[in-house]
């Protein structure tokens, strides 16, 4: 006996069964359309691939480019100061105070990375959700004087926790600011120092 099949009783002659027919048929259709649904995927995989690729050879070529690089910097220093005035944490403020009610809320880091994915699509990348120490690591360029320094550049304090149950910073890395220039001394920056304060400019990062 084959399966989907059976003997006419009239004629003695194999047959299909209608019901194995219509299965047949619709397994036939569910395949056909898997397939469709594949080549969908990988046509829109692709593309998504070619757009990626196309990105990156922009971010590429735009580093390559000093001007770029320079205008680059000015758009990080400007989107940072749209958050002047954002406070540290929540946990520090009274519920009677104005602070405690902001919609947001930027340590060091959390500001820095906020900045970042504001402007992940001309930087060409996303920054990972760690904090300090994990920017000071990936970081791919290092000055040894503060001369060097151009606004935009990211200015790492080193130092250790010495409160009960504090968790110590891979490297000792515990604070970021970002350099701006400028001020009485050339070395403003801009920053969230500690619990009670907000995102503000300092006249140095000394």
């Amino acid at each position: 006996n084959l399966p989907g099949w059976e003997k006419d009783p009239e004629t003695g002659k194999l047959k299909p069964i209608r019901g194995e027919m219509v299965v047949l048929e619709e397994k036939a259709k569910e395949v056909e359309s898997l397939q469709d649904r594949f080549n969908r995927f990988r046509k829109e995989k692709l593309k998504s691939l070619q757009l990626q690729r196309n990105q990156e050879r922009k971010v590429s070529d735009s580093r390559a480019d000093p001007a770029r690089m320079a205008e680059l910097r000015i758009t990080f220093v400007e989107q940072l100061k749209k958050y002047y005035g954002v406070p540290y944490a929540k946990r520090y403020h009274q519920p009677d105070s104005p602070r405690y009610h902001a919609p947001l809320f930027l340590d060091c880091c959390g500001l820095v990375r906020r900045v970042l994915r504001d402007l992940k699509l001309e930087f060409g990348f996303e920054v990972g959700p760690w904090n300090q120490a994990y920017m000071f690591d990936t970081l791919p360029n290092r000055y040894e004087t503060p001369e060097q320094m151009e606004p935009g550049d990211l200015i790492f304090a080193e130092g250790k926790y010495y409160k009960e149950g504090a968790k110590p910073q891979p490297g000792d890395i515990v604070h970021v600011e970002i350099f701006l220039g400028g001020g009485p001394l050339g070395k403003k920056v801009c920053g969230s120092r500690w619990g009670r304060g907000a995102v503000q400019e300092f006249d140095t990062f000394e």
